[in-house]
Formats: structure tokens, C-alpha cells, sequence
């Protein structure tokens, strides 16, 4: 009964170490990442925000990642001078544009809050045209 036991217990440790083995190989580190996946930017870190239009803010980190956010209805008639915030859904990585809404407020105005109807990942280079 005893070696039955021992077979036994190492037969779970020898599965489960091919287990993990396999399990590791599978998807190395250094893997591209599939297209299409949103990159995101740390909001507690932003450097730079800009109204590019009416409808659209430009924000940038400080580790150099750069976004457009389409804003929707009622935020579309931004100008340099109104007040813009974040209010967070959760961390303060925006990756998605249900992790943020805008707080966009004019002169003394209560804030109003706007939803995010696209967010545009940019390069280095596409940012530096604005």
C-alpha cells in the first residue's frame, strides 16, 4: 500500500511539472503582442493634455505614450480655455475608453461629464505634429 502511495505521489509531481514546463514555453516574454490590443497610458503621470478640435484632446504620459480621445456628446465644443479632468473607473490606466470619463467645465460652470467615443493610440512621431 505504501509504494502504491509513492507511485502515486510521484506520478502527481512528474504531471504536474510537465505541466508547468509546457505551460511556460508556451507563450515566451519577449512575444509580439497581438495586433489591434490597445496600448495604455498612465493618467497619474500625464504630461501634456491640448484641445486638437472641438471634439477631440490629445494627452501624453510621461513615459512618451501619446493618445486622440474622440470625446461623444455633451463634449463637443472644447477650446483651449475650458477646464478638463479625469474621472477614473477603477486604476488610472486608460486603455479602453470605457477606464475614463472627461470632466469638461467652462468659466464657473459645474463640471459636466463626457463619455469617450474612440481613444487612437499615436507613435512619437505622429504626436509631434501637434
Amino acid at each position: 500500500m505504501k509504494d502504491m502511495m509513492k507511485l502515486a505521489a510521484v506520478i502527481v509531481v512528474v504531471t504536474g511539472g510537465l505541466g508547468a514546463l509546457s505551460l511556460a514555453s508556451a507563450a515566451p516574454e519577449d512575444a509580439p503582442k497581438p495586433e489591434g490590443k490597445a496600448r495604455c497610458l498612465d493618467a497619474s503621470h500625464l504630461n501634456r493634455k491640448m484641445v486638437v478640435d472641438k471634439t477631440t484632446l490629445l494627452i501624453e504620459d510621461s513615459f512618451g505614450r501619446s493618445a486622440l480621445l474622440k470625446l461623444s456628446a455633451p463634449c463637443q465644443n472644447l477650446d483651449d480655455l475650458d477646464k478638463i479632468g479625469f474621472e477614473f473607473l477603477g486604476g488610472t490606466q486608460i486603455c479602453d475608453r470605457r477606464d475614463v470619463k472627461i470632466l469638461y467645465s467652462r468659466f464657473d460652470e459645474a463640471p459636466v461629464r463626457c463619455l469617450i467615443e474612440s481613444i487612437t493610440p499615436l507613435t512619437k512621431e505622429e504626436a509631434k505634429k501637434y
